[in-house]
């Protein structure tokens, strides 16, 4: 059997094949075993435990000689750079999967469904409703300079909703460096919020 909430991701992605995006040839809707690859992805995606992954790219040996020449850094102190520069590129990475748990634990007791698994394209949360037979669908992004896909419409021309998180530039317009009060769905802005994303990842890391 499968998840109730996978049940309704298969019947968006029947409805909107173009919408399957997968690097995995077993990833697919034209056979029984390719929507139980689909159906195991998504439930891997949903239990797995993220952590930090340790960097395991090379640096780049010219960063550092910069550093030394322009900014008078020893080696001692551009070793160590490596290291915290690595490492900042591996938690902004998991800022943005940590993101969509965050918002999913909010929207999803209210009949939306997180498309955990990686294999729907340009869309992170999808609802069904019923009674006028449309979607809605949502893409978020941690930065405002993220590119994002294109927004092509879904069925019956609805249009994907994009949101992000951070600005990446300050404005003397705004109060706020984050986005929260855009959040597309009105109904849960005042259940989301930046302080709630820190403390939730907080608990999910020591948890």
């Amino acid at each position: 059997m499968f998840d109730p909430k996978f049940e309704i991701l298969l019947k968006f992605l029947q409805e909107n094949p173009d919408r399957l995006s997968s690097r995995s040839k077993k990833l697919h809707l034209d056979s029984d075993d390719g929507i139980n690859a689909l159906h195991e992805s998504y439930i891997k995606a949903k239990q797995s435990k993220l952590q930090l992954s340790k960097p395991t790219t090379i640096p780049d040996e010219a960063v550092s000689v910069i550093l030394q020449e322009c900014c008078n850094y020893s080696n001692e102190q551009t070793e160590r750079i490596k290291v915290e520069h690595q490492l900042s590129m591996s938690a902004e990475n998991l800022v943005g999967a940590l993101l969509e748990r965050y918002i999913a634990q909010t929207l999803e007791p209210h009949g939306w469904i997180w498309c955990a698994g990686d294999f729907v394209r340009a869309i992170d949360f999808i609802k069904y409703h019923k009674s006028t037979d449309r979607w809605e669908a949502v893409q978020v992004k941690n930065r405002d300079n993220t590119e994002n896909s294109s927004s092509s419409a879904i069925r019956n021309g609805t249009e994907i909703q994009k949101w992000f998180r951070t600005f990446s530039k300050p404005s003397r317009n705004r109060s706020s460096n984050t986005n929260w009060e855009n959040f597309p769905e009105a109904e849960f802005r005042d259940q989301l919020s930046e302080e709630g994303f820190l403390q939730f990842i907080r608990d999910y890391l020591t948890s």
